[in-house]
């Protein structure tokens, strides 16, 4: 039978007609516990709020705590095709968090995808920009930056999941990985003004690594997160 005429079929049968006790009981039952939905705020505040996190980030500890020691150590075709990458990355992963936040949004997946993408071309020019060395106190000097990369990255998370509390994501999977990139990014952006050293082999252990570290935690925890959600109500 083809779906027109299984349309037919239905439409040509007339429907019983219930009582009109029974349409209430039906219409309570179905409405109860319905709440108003609290509305989103628009798009460019939530932009806004996430681009004046990362911005901050970069700020406080510029200005602040760790200073500018990296941006002076690099030339200016570094700093150019390092923090030209980065800048791209955070505009994308912001712009695809937020499109998360709002269901049957468009290009969340996509533009996050593309982000990643920018991000492996980040890593293919930082091989060709800097050179690899040996050091004595590789593990040493590369734990102090990784902490102090985390030290940003987590406030920067956990502002993040204030905003996207008030989101409507339907992918926990996908927003925690980029609610954690963006947090990372937060790090390796502060990493890449405060360190100094140049060997490739520093940046890539122990500065990138704090954005994989991020993406890893945040996809565990919004998939734990939801899965706790989801089994309470």
């Amino acid at each position: 039978m083809s779906p027109q005429e299984l349309d037919q079929l239905i439409t040509s049968q007339p429907l019983p007609t219930l009582p009109v006790g029974k349409l209430k009981q039906i219409e309570s039952a179905v409405t109860t516990g319905l709440k108003p939905v609290r509305p989103l705020a628009p798009v460019g505040a939530y932009l806004a709020a996430f681009a004046a996190i990362l911005i901050g980030a970069c700020v406080i500890s510029w200005r602040y705590i760790l200073g500018e020691h990296g941006w002076e150590a690099l030339s200016n075709l570094q700093r150019l095709l390092v923090f030209a990458p980065l800048v791209a990355i955070a505009a994308l992963l912001v712009f695809s968090i937020v499109r998360q936040m709002t269901p049957a949004a468009k290009y969340t997946r996509a533009t996050a995808l593309f982000a990643a993408g920018v991000f492996v071309l980040m890593l293919a020019l930082m091989a060709v920009l800097f050179r690899p060395v040996q050091e004595s106190a590789f593990v040493q000097d590369g734990l102090v930056c990784f902490r102090a990369g985390m030290l940003f990255a987590a406030p920067a998370a956990f502002l993040f999941a204030l905003l996207l509390w008030r989101g409507a994501g339907l992918s926990p999977a996908l927003t925690g990985a980029t609610a954690g990139g963006l947090a990372g990014l937060a790090g390796l952006t502060v990493l890449e003004i405060h360190c100094p050293n140049l060997n490739l082999y520093h940046i890539v252990v122990w500065h990138v690594s704090v954005t994989l570290v991020c993406v890893i935690v945040g996809l565990v925890f919004s998939g734990v997160t939801f899965r706790r959600w989801t089994s309470n109500h």
